[in-house]
């Protein structure tokens, strides 16, 4: 097919099946309620010319098998087939390259930063690196050629919002279970007011370490685009929502200066600035997603986190006075964790005040510097991610860098600790 026949694009988001394995997160956490728009995916959409037909297929929030996603894939008969993909689902994205048949099939997404030269022999037309709303439209301008393509960092500014009536929004509503951490009505919506994470935090997997960023207005016009769509609660998705104090405090008096007014949270980090958790609350902020990890010094500075325990006082102190709740992420399994510590981990939670504790365990993921330290004491004997990259095969398995017996005593901890606060009535929001 010739570039100028090129009028039909679909974007698929990879489905579960096959997906590896995930060690990381119990499954009390991993709810099937919880689903997110591609903003990604969204984004590139609302930066391509009118005279293409564009449509994306999520087939993860969907819940559809390989074998539906491969058939709505053939149904709609792409004349581009973009599929963006995680490294958890690099199984499904080969399957699909194998066995479909569309002309041009490209890759794009998180996985593609360090596997672009594998992505291409798997069978990709062409791989687009980091972000792609510049890059992809270009691309079809230039004729659809053959390669890698490196977008970096595009100006968030210069973009249109996503294009979320792509998507069917009755897909992303949220039908109640008794395993919600929080209730915000039936439509809550994610958002991006900036990407990227400057920190180096030893477990994390966040490519992107530019901070890059919405000015106020731009991310107002995007909240009122969401209520106009009827989100009942909006998400602000960022890695690292209030890392610079001004920002933040702009965007909170943008808010109240339009007279939002809707339930709203962001994953952020530890906050120890008065002034900025005031004007959060001012703003009708009503949750902050942070990943605390541990409540131990000796830990924190294992993680080479920039907080310490009294930071994390701090910064649940400033949280309860104003009425602002924490869901706050904690890693277990590190070495220099104590038996004693895990034992006491509850209770310090509960004295903090920290209503919505989410237990994650300590695993070496891809590219990360956990991972690589791992490989080069030798605790791992060879480099399994790579492997798995090169040659994705179906429920991968994350490498265990523990012996069995551990695993299984951190898990049983990690139960013990869902268990635990299941017992108490969780905070429930009503917008």
């Amino acid at each position: 097919m010739t570039a100028e026949r090129v009028r039909r694009i679909l974007f698929t988001v990879m489905p579960y099946e096959g997906e590896v394995r995930d060690r990381v997160t119990a499954k009390f956490y991993k709810n099937s309620a919880v689903k997110y728009m591609p903003l990604g995916v969204l984004s590139i959409g609302a930066c391509l010319p009118e005279r293409y037909e564009f449509a994306v297929l999520d087939a993860a929030s969907r819940n559809l098998t390989l074998d539906e996603t491969i058939a709505e894939i053939e149904a709609f008969a792409p004349d581009v087939l973009g599929l963006s993909v995680v490294t958890y689902r690099a199984w499904a994205m080969v399957q699909i390259l194998e066995r479909t048949s569309v002309p041009i099939k490209v890759v794009g997404g998180p996985h593609t930063k360090y596997n672009h030269e594998a992505i291409r022999r798997q069978g990709a037309h062409a791989v687009f690196v980091d972000d792609a709303e510049v890059t992809f439209p270009q691309w079809l301008a230039d004729g659809c050629p053959e390669g890698t393509f490196f977008g970096g960092s595009v100006e968030l500014d210069s973009l249109p919002l996503p294009a979320r009536n792509l998507l069917d929004l009755d897909d992303y509503r949220i039908e109640y279970n008794d395993d919600l951490l929080f209730r915000v009505g039936n439509l809550r919506l994610p958002m991006y007011s900036s990407k990227g994470c400057p920190f180096a935090c030893i477990y994390c997997d966040v490519q992107q370490k530019v901070f890059n960023f919405k000015n106020p207005n731009k991310c107002v016009a995007e909240f009122q685009d969401l209520i106009g769509l009827g989100a009942t609660s909006i998400h602000v998705l960022d890695d690292a929502f209030n890392i610079r104090k001004d920002r933040v405090e702009g965007i909170c008096r943008a808010l109240v200066e339009n007279d939002i007014d809707v339930d709203w949270s962001a994953r952020g980090t530890v906050e120890v600035r008065e002034s900025v958790v005031a004007e959060l609350a001012a703003a009708g902020c009503k949750r902050l997603h942070v990943g605390i990890e541990s409540l131990d010094d000796e830990t924190l500075i294992y993680f080479k986190k920039s907080s310490r325990f009294k930071h994390i006082q701090r910064f649940a102190e400033l949280c309860n006075r104003y009425g602002i709740t924490i869901l706050g992420y904690f890693i277990i399994g590190a070495p220099t964790e104590t038996e004693q510590y895990r034992r006491d981990l509850p209770k310090m939670i509960e004295d903090l005040g920290i209503r919505l504790p989410y237990f994650n365990l300590l695993t070496p993921l891809a590219e990360t510097p956990y991972y690589f330290e791992q490989l080069a004491s030798g605790t791992l004997d060879r480099d399994y991610w790579k492997e798995f990259c090169d040659d994705p095969v179906r429920d991968f398995e994350i490498p265990d860098s523990r012996p069995l017996d551990e695993e299984l005593e951190l898990r049983a901890v990690i139960d013990s600790y869902v268990d635990h606060f299941k017992r108490f009535d969780m905070p429930v929001f009503v917008s």
